[in-house]
């Protein structure tokens, strides 16, 4: 078979994901193996290509790190929750306000 075409069967991908790293490992799919077993992976992935062009294999690697997307989610997230807080705080501080307005009058009308 033609090293062109069997590329086309066999992916190598590298992700760098710090939540795709803590997740993964928690899939039933998932499979940890050391190095020597990875290589033989890929020549077994050849020979298998080889006898059956129908199949296709990808092999997904991924290394601890950050995306800049994944980034600006959890930016997004952060500044979103800080919102939130800020809205709540104010909420709060109005409610505290009214209350003590409330009190005042009260007592000014002998409510």
């Amino acid at each position: 078979m033609e090293e062109a075409n069997l590329n086309s069967q066999i992916n190598f991908a590298l992700v760098t994901s710090n939540s795709l790293m803590n997740k993964i490992t928690s899939w039933n799919s998932y499979q940890s193996m050391d190095q020597s077993q990875y290589l033989d992976l890929i020549d077994y992935s050849k020979e298998l290509i080889n006898s059956d062009p129908s199949h296709k294999i990808s092999f997904l690697v991924i290394a601890q790190g950050s995306d800049e997307v994944e980034e600006q989610e959890e930016r997004a997230r952060e500044e979103a929750q800080q919102a939130l807080m800020k809205e709540k705080e104010m909420q709060e501080k109005s409610n505290a306000l009214r209350t003590n307005s409330k009190n005042i009058l009260n007592s000014i009308y002998g409510r």
